[in-house]
């Protein structure tokens, strides 16, 4: 019995590893012209600016992994406010590193990929600012109290979001969107 059982996970193991050989769905590699060869900036989210804009913040998520044509990474910080009836809020940072295309006539490359993805993004309502390495584009989220920001920097699309309350109340979306932006222009200084 125990042989049908170890036969039947090394038969499995050999599917499913065939099955990816075949379909040649290996992760993608950057090109020797990406400047940035995985996602990378959750790190320039510091605690000391996490304890001063949001107090009690503690990071529930950091996952790294392949993205069709690239890296990603995503990061999200929680707070539960510093005093009963505090602000609370949520921080998410996804990062794309794109990489060359090349499998058409014309190489498209990783740079021009994330800018490409990221005026794609660009709701109509998007509003420019300025960030301490260039400009990216903020706007108040679907929900009150929410602001989106992204911008690009080489072959990274960046995005930013944030989403409060103030005591049981959404926070102000402008007071949302500056938040975004100081973190935003965190991580852009770190790349």
């Amino acid at each position: 019995m125990a042989v049908i059982g170890a036969g039947a996970a090394v038969l499995s193991a050999v599917a499913i590893g065939g099955g990816l050989w075949l379909s040649g769905n290996d992760p993608d590699v950057p090109e020797s012209g990406d400047v940035h060869t995985a996602a990378t900036g959750c790190d320039a989210v510091t605690d000391e600016l996490l304890a001063e804009r949001m107090p009690g913040a503690v990071a529930d998520t950091r996952e790294q992994g392949p993205l069709e044509g690239g890296d990603s990474l995503v990061c999200v910080w929680t707070s539960a406010g510093a005093s009963e009836g505090g602000d609370r809020g949520t921080l998410r940072v996804d990062v794309s590193a794109l990489f060359t295309d090349a499998t058409g006539e014309e190489p498209v490359t990783g740079a021009e990929r994330a800018a490409g993805a990221y005026t794609d993004l660009l709701p109509a309502r998007a509003q420019p600012v300025d960030l301490s390495r260039g400009e990216g584009r903020v706007w108040h989220g679907q929900a009150p109290g929410t602001a989106e920001l992204a911008f690009h920097s080489d072959n990274l699309l960046v995005r930013v979001s944030y989403a409060g309350l103030a005591g049981d109340d959404p926070v102000d979306p402008d007071d949302a969107a500056e938040l975004a932006a100081e973190f935003a222009g965190l991580i852009g200084a770190s790349l």
